[in-house]
């Protein structure tokens, strides 16, 4: 966008001279999020290897094609700042992380100035659709499901949160604990329609001889962790390289 390249009303904003006028770049920002649902050790473990070794993936609803859910098992206890100054989670403990893989929501990237030092403006949005909140409600569900089971007795002395809240606390305690899984992708994202950026070779729409390729060219996030798909685009983008300069 500092360079010309983004939604021209946007550009002019800031005195940025226009190069090319496409709307989609910054938008669709997507992201993974989830929720720290802690439980305090009987007797406190040290963590071993990551701390994290542990994911599943799971369907808030039965009905659905694919998972929407994730929960990765985290040896230490883990929150957003809110939920922590609220529970107080001891040293001794671990986190179920409830994770929403298939978003529904979807933010923007705004520029905040001309200069290469001025900040980006990210709005998230995370669950702001309506799908997304629920999905994270579920998860929280299962994870205290799971957390609570008689199968993990032995390492849980007590539940340190979210117990057993209802309806608004519930929804508020959900919307306070998100932090991201910092896999934020798809503000250039590959496609046809007016929002698009990319081709499918991986060139910027109007400009000659610049392409991306990384996270940000997603339609959609990954239902996974992103490092794979990046790995592939990288991959990718060397064979269409190649065989475009005959290398």
């Amino acid at each position: 966008m500092q360079s010309g390249i983004g939604d021209q009303v946007d550009l002019q904003r800031f005195g940025i001279p226009v190069v090319q006028h496409l709307p989609g770049v910054g938008q669709n920002f997507q992201d993974h999020v989830w929720v720290g649902c802690i439980w305090e050790y009987r007797q406190p473990l040290a963590p071993r290897n990551n701390g994290a070794e542990a994911t599943f993936f799971w369907k808030s609803d039965p009905e659905l094609d694919t998972p929407n859910l994730q929960t990765c098992i985290a040896e230490v206890p883990l929150s957003s700042a809110e939920t922590a100054a609220r529970f107080n989670p001891p040293a001794g403990s671990w986190t179920m992380a409830a994770g929403v893989v298939r978003p529904k929501s979807r933010g923007r990237i705004r520029l905040t100035g001309a200069g290469p030092l001025d900040p980006v403006q990210i709005e998230a949005e995370c669950l702001s659709h309506p799908d997304d909140l629920e999905a994270a409600i579920a998860c929280v569900g299962l994870c205290r499901e799971i957390g609570n089971s008689t199968a993990l007795h032995p390492f849980a002395k007590r539940e340190v949160m979210p117990g057993n809240l209802k309806n608004a606390e519930l929804e508020n305690f959900v919307r306070d604990g998100v932090t991201t899984y910092w896999h934020q992708t798809c503000t250039a994202k590959m496609g046809r329609d007016a929002m698009s950026v990319v081709d499918g070779n991986l060139r910027v729409y109007g400009i000659d001889n610049l392409r991306i390729a990384d996270g940000s060219i997603m339609p959609r996030v990954t239902t996974g962790n992103t490092m794979a798909p990046c790995v592939v685009i990288g991959e990718r983008a060397g064979e269409i390289l190649r065989k475009d300069h005959a290398i």
